[in-house]
């Protein structure tokens, strides 16, 4: 999702008309939506849409089950944002919740309900999705696992597609876990994922440091010895970390291929050097292909080799994504067959040329929501057979590029994620990371909402990688996928929100043992996505606050290096030394060793008499 999407986000906001207090908050406990003649029926719910520049048309209707009173929300053709209803509920006690609504839709179209904490950073305890069958009423069912103490809540009805949408009812009930049947059982555990322990946020940040340094450092050792093999006692050993092992990368911007034309380019290749040892490369098939066996090979090869010249390991993102894939595969009925003839073509091209010179790959991204959007390649992972096409690419891709590790990438952080994610371990399919997008346009995630993602993943026992992590440093306003207008400038206040922000998600993502990589995009305002101020640097090069606090966490306080003396028994020995790459050197010797917590450096350098 870091190109300008060409995506039919075609939404609008619901604008509640003369609310009555004293009838307000009402809806959840009538399920059925009667109301008084002539009187509005979503009294209580207030619109927590993305800002767009005209309501719908809103309307209760006598066209629901029994020709009782329903509301209608139209959504018209507007590009960008979502409708959101929001009510304020007070759950009673924590435990399982059951959310409910019965709907009717003029047009296949995504419906979500969720339960959520009423104020941002959100916390969301339970969410539900669902793409609604064109005009019968259905009931949607989700759940929510609240946690003590519960406070007040949001219950929210998201509607994320254009058309007519007919809501009768809505709910929330309390469960009793005891009674759930085997079959609701099961439900509960596809909607919520696997039971996770509650977050303590205060607890958990707290002991970050304690965290970091059981999981990122452990004892490095060295033994100096002569040619003879007799330790050499008071020797001067260098120790110097050279890269880290986890990945601290960005969005390549292609921008620093370019001749140093002004000051601000300068500043941005230096910035982009010093914080950096690893870049993830657009790899978009539209752009990489834009017509049929006409590959812009040269542009891409230019990039990876400055990238490996100067030390950072290149990932690529992604190799097929549905959203960009090339127009010239649009034919009125394009067969899945002919569309994979064109998927294998482009894997055995680029395999020599380009995949094979990157660290990772992203095979496949955003696959949750793949049917959503109608593009050429959308048809490839329909009716059922996502897991196992994903998973045949996958090792189709494994035994052309043996030593490149094989991800799959998402900004779907909800549980349905990860059991498309466990379906494809369970096929055996070689996944070697999983990519999980976080760009925080509307807020940043809780604490408790990042921990219980990682957690989550990190049951599968695959590493994690954030492959797109963005955090605005600008005066929030809702984002609707849409270029932004007015300007979207950054700000002292938001860079100081931004900078805070940042150290935390650093810090607690480094200290979790699942998590093998950071990809901050855009690392500039001067490309960021949509004109966002997601920047770490300002347009003009300059760093803003979170920059500085990144290359204080990633070049000073994790870094390891020191000049030590050899004890009676020619012995060094460093506590706490911070995975990575080490070069040690004496008496003219040096070797260069990966150190981790799992594997630590021990040693022995061979030095002249």
């Amino acid at each position: 999702m870091s190109l300008p999407r060409q995506v039919p986000f075609l939404l609008a906001a619901l604008l509640l008309l003369q609310p009555v207090p004293a009838r307000a908050a009402e809806l959840l406990e009538h399920p059925e939506l009667a109301g008084p003649p002539g009187g509005r029926v979503a009294e209580g719910w207030r619109d927590g849409s993305t800002a767009l520049p005209q309501p719908p048309d809103c309307a209760i209707v006598p066209d629901g089950p029994g020709d009782r009173l329903v509301q209608r929300v139209i959504l018209g053709p507007l590009q960008g944002g979502q409708c959101r209803l929001v009510q304020t509920v007070a759950p009673a006690a924590a435990g399982l919740y059951r959310l409910q609504a019965k709907l009717r839709v003029s047009a296949p179209i995504q419906v979500e309900l969720a339960l959520r904490t009423a104020t941002r950073p959100w916390t969301i305890f339970g969410v539900i999705r669902e793409t609604m069958p064109q005009g019968e009423w259905r009931e949607l069912t989700g759940y929510a696992r609240v946690a003590a103490p519960p406070g007040a809540l949001g219950f929210v009805i998201l509607i994320d597609d254009p058309g007519t949408v007919w809501i009768a009812s809505a709910s929330l009930q309390a469960v009793d876990e005891d009674s759930l049947t085997a079959a609701e059982r099961d439900r509960v555990e596809r909607v919520l994922g696997p039971a996770l322990p509650p977050v303590d946020e205060a607890r958990l940040i707290a002991g970050t440091d304690t965290r970091i340094q059981l999981n990122r450092t452990a004892s490095l050792s060295v033994n100096v010895v002569d040619a003879s093999g007799r330790s050499r006692a008071g020797m001067t050993v260098r120790v110097e970390h050279l890269r880290h092992c986890f990945w601290f990368g960005a969005g390549f911007d292609w921008q620093l291929l370019a001749a140093d034309k002004t000051v601000a380019d300068r500043w941005h290749r230096h910035a982009f050097l010093r914080l950096f040892n690893a870049a993830s490369v657009q790899l978009y098939a539209a752009s990489y292909e834009p017509e049929a066996g006409s590959y812009r090979d040269d542009g891409y090869v230019q990039a990876l080799d400055w990238l490996r010249t100067n030390g950072l390991r290149a990932s690529g993102n992604s190799l097929y994504w549905n959203l960009a894939a090339p127009r010239w595969l649009e034919t009125p009925s394009p067969s899945v067959g002919s569309l994979q003839e064109w998927m294998d073509s482009l894997l055995q091209h680029a395999s020599p040329v380009l995949l094979q010179r990157m660290a990772s790959v992203e095979v496949f991204n955003e696959v949750v929501a793949w049917e959503r959007f109608r593009t050429p390649l959308t048809p490839v992972l329909a009716g059922g057979r996502k897991v196992a096409v994903i998973a045949d690419y996958l090792r189709r891709f494994k035994a052309l590029n043996p030593r490149v590790d094989a991800m799959v990438n998402d900004y779907d952080s909800t549980p349905e994620y990860y059991h498309l994610l466990r379906g494809l371990i369970e096929t055996g399919a070689p996944l070697d990371g999983i990519g999980l997008q976080s760009h925080m346009h509307n807020g940043p995630w809780s604490v408790a909402q990042l921990w219980n993602v990682v957690n989550r993943l990190a049951l599968l026992r695959c590493p994690v990688f954030f492959t797109e992590l963005s955090v605005v440093s600008g005066t929030p306003r809702a984002f609707n996928f849409r270029p932004a207008n007015p300007p979207w400038e950054t700000t002292p206040e938001g860079e100081a929100a931004q900078a805070d922000y940042l150290e935390l998600f650093y810090r607690l993502v480094y200290s979790h043992t699942a998590v093998a990589g950071i990809t901050y995009w855009d690392y500039s305002d001067r490309s960021a996505w949509l004109g966002c101020p997601v920047g770490l640097l300002r347009k003009d090069g300059s760093p803003k606050p979170a920059y500085w606090r990144l290359d204080r966490l990633i070049n000073q306080a994790w870094r390891t290096n020191g000049t030590f003396k050899t004890d009676e028994n020619g012995r060094v020995v460093v506590p706490h030394a911070f995975e990575g790459e080490y070069r040690i050197s004496a008496g003219g010797t040096e070797l260069l060793r990966e150190h981790t917590a799992d594997r630590p450096l021990a040693v022995v350098l061979v030095v002249a008499k």
